[in-house]
């Protein structure tokens, strides 16, 4: 597999490597460090998980209400356009929201809910104009490793984020002369994380236009090979010539260059179907990405370098799983690889649940982590493939969408949620809601006619 991927990188186009830069350093920035400190930075701050979940609300809102208005743009304008202003709002909304330690404190609720607003407003801008963005600039055969290779590096940079995150407190209150019960500890350490994405804006500057690939830029003999080699790729050998046969060794798919759905045509029937599952997947991924820091730091009393390390190990194995979306996608279908690692993320907020030990628990929240990995851009192709390209910025803006706001949902109310029955029923909440999603899911891809192409190739 890695042999695979070594084969394809020098075949990746320059717009994918610079992408591939920014999702790492928001890997390290966003999914790492500031996903570890936020929560336990507002707990210095002296607000409640009541607030920390309206506060994570917030943000879910924010990048709900914005996906669509993302999308049009997109539509508009290019995702690449797009998709760089998104990021440089994220950037601002991230370093503003560290300052808030040095803001008067009667201003301090409404200045964390507006960054918070500002940051997923430009969040939703990149993250639903990426899709369509890497969807223009790769090839199909390519497709697959580029895809995973984002599900790759965004959970190994979080791996790093988280662990820095562990310790930058440390060095801050030692640093700063300052104890880590003080915000001002984790201003710096937040403050750091923004910075660190100003160069994947330059990159993100530095990609251009591209809606094709050149002919001659084809992957190495090598990983097409293996690539044909799997049972789901049977379906692209060459009809025999002056035949009309339609059996499996020489049946014709359509052409690599054909496009699904009429581009005249609203996608109705997928884009509700996709909005109806992301709604309900997220919110396994939801309560443990919200409250499991604050389960561990409140209601176990494990310290912030532990909680630091079991988010990097999940972050860490996140990377490797990531990278199984090329052979699993090939062998089993886009389709039922998310089924597949869905329903391991519902299995891990179950684990969370049932348990009231903080070493089983963060077993629960490594398995949402790595499987999150598989099952993300596994439905991103998936549900991108399922239309024509005019409409893949629709369908990526209301996916995400749903997404933001199941996430809202559960962030909003998990925090009275707690506050009434515990943790550990917020967390089975989780388990159940996913487990119905991925089945709805499954449902709909048995209407979808076994031909077609995010079946079969990406």
């Amino acid at each position: 597999m890695i042999h695979d991927f070594v084969d394809a990188w020098p075949k990746f186009s320059g717009n994918a490597r610079r992408f591939l830069l920014s999702a790492l350093l928001a890997g390290f920035a966003y999914s790492g460090l500031y996903f570890l400190l936020a929560n336990l930075f507002l707990v210095r701050l002296g607000y409640d998980e009541g607030f920390i979940g309206i506060f994570i609300a917030t943000g879910a809102a924010s990048f709900a209400l914005s996906s669509l208005p993302a999308g049009i743009a997109g539509r508009r304008f290019g995702p690449r356009k797009a998709m760089i202003g998104g990021y440089l709002v994220l950037m601002t909304g991230l370093i503003l929201l560290s300052m808030v330690a040095v803001v008067p404190a009667v201003w301090r609720s409404a200045w964390l809910l507006s960054c918070c607003a500002l940051r997923e407003f430009g969040n939703s801008f990149y993250i639903v104009n990426a899709n369509p963005f890497l969807m223009e600039t790769t090839h199909q055969d390519e497709r697959r490793f580029v895809f995973a290779a984002r599900g790759a590096v965004v959970p190994l940079a979080g791996f790093l984020g988280a662990l820095a995150g562990g310790v930058l407190p440390d060095w801050s209150a030692t640093i700063l002369n300052t104890g880590l019960s003080d915000p001002v500890t984790f201003l710096v350490p937040l403050l750091i994380g923004g910075l660190v994405l100003l160069p994947g804006w330059f990159a993100l500057l530095m990609t251009k236009k591209e809606s094709v690939l050149s002919p001659g830029r084809e992957l190495p003999q090598t990983v097409s090979e293996v690539t044909s080699s799997f049972p789901m790729e049977e379906a692209q050998t060459p009809t025999e010539p002056g035949t009309g046969t339609s059996s499996r060794e020489t049946q014709a798919p359509a052409p690599t260059n054909s496009l699904p759905g009429d581009p005249g045509t609203f996608p109705a029937k997928p884009i509700l179907a996709m909005v109806g599952t992301g709604l309900l997947f997220i919110a396994s991924m939801s309560v443990s990405g919200s409250f499991f820091n604050l389960y561990m730091d409140q209601a176990l009393g494990v310290a912030t370098s532990r909680i630091g390390t079991v988010l990097a190990m999940g972050q860490l194995l996140a990377a490797p799983a990531g990278l199984m979306l090329a052979p699993l996608s090939a062998r089993l279908g886009y389709d039922r690889t998310f089924i597949l690692s869905a329903l391991g993320v519902a299995a891990g907020a179950l684990l969370m649940g049932l348990s009231g030990h903080w070493l089983l628990a963060s077993a629960g929240t490594v398995m949402i982590t790595a499987l999150s990995a598989i099952a993300f851009p596994a439905i991103t192709v998936y549900q991108q493939e399922l239309v024509h390209p005019e409409w893949r910025p629709i369908m990526s803006g209301a996916y995400m969408m749903s997404v933001a706001l199941g996430w809202s949902v559960m962030a909003s109310g998990g925090g009275y949620f707690i506050a009434e029955v515990g943790y550990q029923q917020l967390f089975l909440l989780g388990a159940v809601l996913t487990g119905v999603g991925t089945i709805l899911f499954g449902a709909y891809t048995r209407s979808v006619p076994a031909g077609s192409a995010h079946l079969t190739e990406s």
